[in-house]
């Protein structure tokens, strides 16, 4: 199970996929402070406050208990926590 690296480690694919999934709070927050003083309150903004905290607690629990799949959600919902928020901000803006 390769990972940015090519490196077939699981403790280092747990690893990664904590510190990735909680650096995606301060920048999720920071999103959404940014946002919402350019563009004004937007209901679909409170998603950058849930979802990168649910993240990382998954990375961090999947790295203490050494569970691969829980990290891996982890890291899939940090990484599509902005996505899903703009799609949210385009529909609600509609």
């Amino acid at each position: 199970m390769g990972f940015l690296g090519g490196v077939d480690d699981l403790e280092l694919f747990l690893s990664r996929c904590r510190v990735l999934s909680v650096a995606s709070v301060p920048v999720c927050l920071g999103a959404m402070v940014f946002f919402i003083k350019e563009e004004g309150w937007h209901f679909s903004f409170l998603v950058c406050c849930v979802l990168p905290l649910i993240a990382a607690y998954l990375g961090v629990r999947g790295k203490r208990e050494i569970r691969a799949g829980l990290a891996g959600a982890g890291l899939v919902l940090a990484l599509a926590t902005l996505p899903v928020t703009f799609a949210l901000a385009s529909l609600e803006s509609s």
